[in-house]
């Protein structure tokens, strides 16, 4: 074996003479800036720096010390060690640097030789494993082989209940035989029987010890390793009888063929290489074979052990992992379409792979034997090793902020994972090298932790033991030992069903020598023709096309040719039925099988001349990709479906794309359902479909009526913007609502939103009273309903706590009195002193604000029961807001064309849509109880943090003051209209009616519409001015004349005129009500002379009605000197009747 410390070109252990001389740039890059290092010693470099039986634990100790760059003299060549998201994102560019085989690595192929995992990029060999092995370790394949991943764990738990509750698990040991395992048979067919012996197979324990050689030798001096001639010779002799058993299972399956197997074996044995048209030697096969069972059992068992000991480590974790599989299954069995479900399980693997992962670092190089600037100054050769530390990347709080050391699995939750910048999570590796088997080791991990969990109370054997870390190729804990203990109320053997069975045998390479005409054959079965091509690597796309076909006759449709590549479709794209294309893209490029057709549709693109070179083609596209490419996802599926238009061709039914990293079915299926439906409307298929139709019923809960006291509906989000943020006064946005078909409202008029309690308030109760969110309760012995549960069945208390009971409320005396007599000594004393006084309770209480809460954890002595608590909360109210829109300023939108003609019943199909939008204050802020801990708004919160899509229980509550909170039924009639803050929200509904009903009747507003006036009241005109280019635009239609008063800051050039009837806006500091007496000339005759003219107030009752109403008397005793203020009290008390209507609120 060559000494990986002296390789005088890259690849290090391959001739010299392979490979190009080294092309000196240090005239391009220029001399760049030092990489910091540590100091060297004569001789050794920076040798000593390195613990030689883990060097990667070194890196992390040096990263610390010089930062996220740094520099290593091992002396027969430099390594740069890069620990940041900045630096590894260059990087990870697959333009400018590759995979570099070195270090361990390099050790390891006296083992593996040139097998994927170790093969140099330019071989031969790992092109050809590389084409012809990805799509069997596609998602498709990997979900054929659920039913040889359950057989296997199956033999895993029962070995685990039988040996009891007190066997000590050794982790490393059980997960070895599990991943070991499992790529035996599903590779190979091949049964190591594991977990039917003492010890672990003889073929892991030889690959244990070969690989931890393999690893010191890396990290030796050459003449130790020579020197070391009798480990040396063991870990030959290890070799030597581990290739023995792969050959003799190649041996086998040639003397005893298999096709019905479909394994990779098969495909080894019997594929070709699209591109050299050249298979697999069986010595290759060999090393793949090796190179499957080395790096495929070594990272999914590390990743289980890491797993488990951050799960244990962190018990909050792994109860909500065991929620979650009690939810998703029960006690029934695991079936392949529950992995998908597994989101809190799927959030726990990819933390633990962030937090520290089997694999430890990555090595690459400058390509092209370039010297490139790392970080735009530093300098790095094409020969120095660039060690990608992964600790550093998953630790650097740049991206995954200042709780980069917590174990949070809710960080890849929520679109947490699709938030990630590009490159920030690579525990699989980058770019083309990276791991083959991604999607194999997460259905295994995830299916063998679901089991595990719903089987087993799982602790640590040792519970004081501290992480230790075991290097060999990857790392994982060592000494990690568990007790598994039999959940209560599991029987004793648990049956597993298997849904899979034996996937077919692959297919040999199409033959594309001599291409069908498209628009020939007649093929199998009579329905209408349609044709189906793929383009993708790891056979998910060439999947979902003969499910297409395998379901086409169900439906009187026929597929005559066959699914084929879309190369196949170059220039032969049929006309006179359907073309159905499912593409994906590879790292943003065209599949190996999709590159020359997409190259042809670019290229007639950019000539001119083509757009109607496609005419007649009738087409519609399916993407498969995978979102943890966010940069490039879907980017081919987009292209061709773009560039098929336009050249041309019709788009026949909508695109569908789908992520195959999560829910890789459910899309297909309802894009799929969408699809035959078209094709059976465009090709007069009359025929009744041979599937059944599945119904699906939704039932809604009665605790929002009850709350409500009326039916509650839902609502659907469309849009919630901010429309001044938080500064001079309170965040103020805008939600649009889509109500349900049906639902009408107008102008004046509200919409109730029954809200949630925020969450920090419900945990604060679940902390006072010992309570976990998923613990449930049965309420009993009462009489009210917003506390009863339907059919007596017990609710969670988080659904308890957060959506029924008010927690906000000031405590009432009595209730304080109850806390005091349930309080201890000094607790007691002070309790009793705000019960019994009148003053100090509405001073501390009352004017604080003090919930029940609030006291009891001020006063922690007091020993008030759950129960009791909950006995005093009033039922959570609904919370209604203005509606800020017009119904006759929007065409409504018919139920079938929104979300609700998925849910709603036939009855509605007939009716539309309106929206009503929502213009609301965010309440924040230092509570009044206790000032550092901030106060949120109950339904203001719960508003602003819904996200368009988000349903809501809401219903439309007509306007009160017996229904005069609405314009003068005249439009020729004069109206005043008064608001401050948010208070423009029915001001704005009016306003638009007003333009809804100029624009529709001769003459314009002028000639319809009496005069309005908007007296309005804002801080400041460049941070809460809302909707003032509406209101510009209205005033300038003529549909209202708008007065605003600035209490802080005015407009610096605004117009002011001293009277209203004069052109322009009027701006002025002050407040409302000092606008209104400076106008009272014009307004008083405006009201007095028109029996029908209106005044409406919106906004604060302790400022603005009061001020306005205030103003309102000056202004008539103005005008009458011989009324007493009394007589003008009695005068406005008559037209609040039906002319001064008022709707205020807090």
């Amino acid at each position: 074996m060559s000494c990986p410390f002296h390789h005088p070109s890259p690849p290090l252990a391959k001739p010299q003479e392979e490979h190009p001389p080294k092309v000196d740039a240090d005239a391009d890059v220029g001399e760049g800036e030092p990489i910091p290092h540590p100091p060297e010693k004569w001789l050794v470099g920076n040798i000593q720096e390195l613990d030689p039986s883990f060097a990667v634990s070194s890196f992390w100790r040096l990263a610390e010390i010089y930062g996220p760059i740094f520099s290593l003299n091992l002396v027969s060549r430099k390594v740069v060690i890069v620990s940041n998201f900045e630096l590894i994102n260059e990087v990870c560019d697959d333009s400018r640097f590759e995979k570099f085989v070195s270090g361990p690595q390099e050790s390891v192929r006296v083992f593996v030789k040139n097998g994927l995992f170790t093969s140099y990029s330019d071989e031969e060999e790992w092109g050809i494993a590389h084409r012809t092995l990805l799509p069997v370790f596609g998602p498709i394949h990997v979900r054929q082989m659920y039913s040889q991943m359950m057989d296997i764990l199956s033999q895993m738990v029962l070995r685990w209940d039988r040996f009891g509750p007190d066997n000590r698990i050794n982790c490393t040991d059980e997960f070895t035989r599990l991943a070991f395992d499992v790529i035996g048979l599903c590779a190979f067919n091949f049964r190591f029987n594991a977990f039917y012996g003492d010890d672990i197979p003889l073929f892991a324990k030889q690959m244990a010890e070969t690989l931890v050689e393999a690893g010191k030798r890396s990290s030796r001096l050459c003449i130790e390793n020579q020197l070391r001639f009798q480990s040396k010779n063991h870990m030959m002799d290890n070799i030597h009888a581990m290739w023995k058993v792969c050959d003799d299972i190649v041996a086998e399956r040639k003397a005893n063929p298999r096709p019905d197997v479909n394994d990779i074996l098969n495909v080894m044995l019997h594929a070709k290489d699209p591109v050299t048209g050249k298979g697999f030697t069986d010595e290759n096969i060999r090393y793949q074979m090796a190179t499957f069972l080395v790096a495929g059992h070594d990272t999914s068992a590390g990743t289980l052990n890491f797993l488990w000991y951050n799960l244990l480590q962190h018990p909050e974790a792994l109860q909500k992992c065991y929620a979650e599989v009690d939810a998703v299954l029960g006690d029934r069995p695991l079936e392949l379409d529950d992995v998908s479900k597994l989101k809190y399980i799927e959030a726990s693997i990819r933390e633990t792979l962030r937090y520290l992962g089997p694999i430890p670092a990555l090595t690459r190089h400058a390509k092209g034997g370039k010297t490139v600037l790392l970080g735009g100054k530093y300098k790095v050769g094409p020969s120095d090793a660039v060690i990608v530390n992964l600790k550093g990347l998953h630790h650097d709080p740049a991206v995954w902020g200042d709780d980069v050391n917590e174990f949070k699995p809710e960080r890849f939750l929520d679109g947490g994972f699709e938030r990630l910048p590009p490159n920030a999570w690579r525990p699989f590796g980058t770019g083309v090298r990276s791991c083959i088997g991604r999607y194999l080791a997460e259905q295994e991990i995830t299916m063998a932790v679901a089991l595990i969990l719903q089987r087993f109370v799982i602790e640590a054997a040792d519970p004081d033991y501290q992480l230790k870390v075991k290097p060999t190729l990857t790392i994982k804990p060592d000494g990690f030992f568990i007790k598994a203990r039999r959940r209560p109320g599991k029987g004793h053997l648990f049956t597993f069903t298997f849904t899979g069975g034996p996937a077919p045998a692959p297919h040999p390479p199409a033959d594309t020598s001599s291409k069908p005409d498209a628009n020939s054959g007649s093929g199998s079965g009579s329905g209408k023709p349609m044709a189906i091509y793929y383009g993708g690597n790891t056979g998910t796309c060439k999947s979902f096309g003969e499910d297409l076909e395998t379901a086409a006759p169900n439906y009187g449709l026929a597929v005559p040719l066959q699914v084929q590549s879309l190369d196949d479709a170059v220039e032969n794209l049929p006309r006179g039925r359907p073309v159905v294309i499912i593409a994906s893209s590879f790292e943003g490029l065209p599949a190996d099988n999709a590159r020359n057709f997409v190259a042809w549709l670019e290229a007639r693109a950019a000539a001119p001349g083509n757009s109607t070179l496609l005419a007649g083609v009738e087409y519609t596209v399916f993407g498969a990709g995978n979102r943890d490419w966010a940069a490039t996802f879907h980017r081919v599926p987009r292209l061709i479906d773009g560039l098929l238009e336009q050249l041309g061709a019709t788009r026949l039914f909508p695109a569908g794309f789908v992520d195959a990293g999560r829910d890789i079915v459910g899309p297909f299926e309802e894009w799929k359902a969408g699809l035959f439906a078209r094709l059976r409307e465009v090709g007069g298929v009359t025929a009744a479909v041979k599937t059944d139709e599945m119904r699906v019923d939704i039932s809604h809960p009665d605790t929002p009526s009850k709350l409500a006291g009326e039916p509650v509906s839902e609502g659907l989000v469309l849009l919630n913007k901010v429309l001044a943020e938080q500064g001079v006064g309170p965040e103020k946005r805008q939600m649009d609502v889509l109500l349900p078909p049906g639902v009408e409202y107008r102008s004046g008029d509200y919409l109730a939103v029954q809200p949630f309690n925020p969450r920090e308030s419900v945990a604060r109760v679940l902390n006072r009273f010992g309570l976990h969110p998923d613990d449930l309760a049965t309420v009993t012995g009462t009489t009210k309903e917003h506390l009863k549960s339907p059919a007596g069945n017990p609710v969670s208390v988080y659904e308890l706590i957060s959506t029924r009971v008010e927690l906000a409320t000031p405590a009432s005396q009595r209730q304080v009195a109850t806390l005091a007599s349930l309080s201890q000594s000094a607790d007691a004393e002070r309790l009793g002193a705000l019960a019994s006084d009148d003053t100090l309770y509405s001073k501390e209480v009352l004017g604080k604000r003090f919930s029940i809460i609030d006291l009891l954890e001020d006063f922690p002595s007091c020993a008030l029961s759950f129960a009791s608590y909950l006995d005093m909360l009033s039922p959570l109210a609904p919370r209604q807001y203005s509606i800020s829109s017009s119904p006759l300023a929007q065409q409504a939108v018919p139920a079938a064309s929104t979300a609700f003609s998925v849910s709603s019943s036939s009855s509605q199909d007939n009716k539309a849509s309106l929206t009503a939008t929502l213009t609301y204050d965010v309440y924040s802020g230092p509570s009044l109880s206790h000032p550092p801990v901030p106060f949120r708004g109950v339904a203001s919160s719960y508003l602003a943090s819904l996200l368009p899509g988000s349903r809501l229980r809401c219903f439309v509550r007509g306007t009160n003051a017996a229904a005069k909170f609405r314009l003068p039924a005249d439009p020729t009639a004069p109206v005043i209209m008064v608001a401050a803050g948010t208070g423009i929200a029915p001001m704005r509904a009016f306003i638009q009616d007003r333009a809804a009903i100029a624009s529709a009747r001769p003459g314009g507003a002028r000639a319809v519409l009496g005069p309005a006036f908007l007296y309005y009241g804002c801080r400041d005109h460049a941070s809460d001015f809302l909707y003032a280019d509406e209101l510009a635009a209205w005033q300038a239609q003529g549909v209202v004349t708008v007065r605003v008063a600035f209490s802080r800051n005015p407009p610096p050039t605004s117009p002011t005129s001293s009277s209203p009837s004069e052109d322009g806006g009027q701006y002025a500091q002050g407040h409302v009500d000092e606008l209104l007496w400076r106008d009272r000339d014009v307004l008083r005759p405006l009201f007095h002379d028109h029996a029908d003219a209106r005044i409406l107030v919106c906004g604060s009752a302790a400022r603005l009605s009061r001020t306005t109403a205030e103003t309102c008397l000056k202004i008539y005793q103005e005008a009458h000197p011989d009324q007493t203020r009394a007589q003008a009290e009695v005068w406005l008390q008559r037209q609040k009747e039906d002319r001064y209507v008022s709707d205020v609120f807090g």
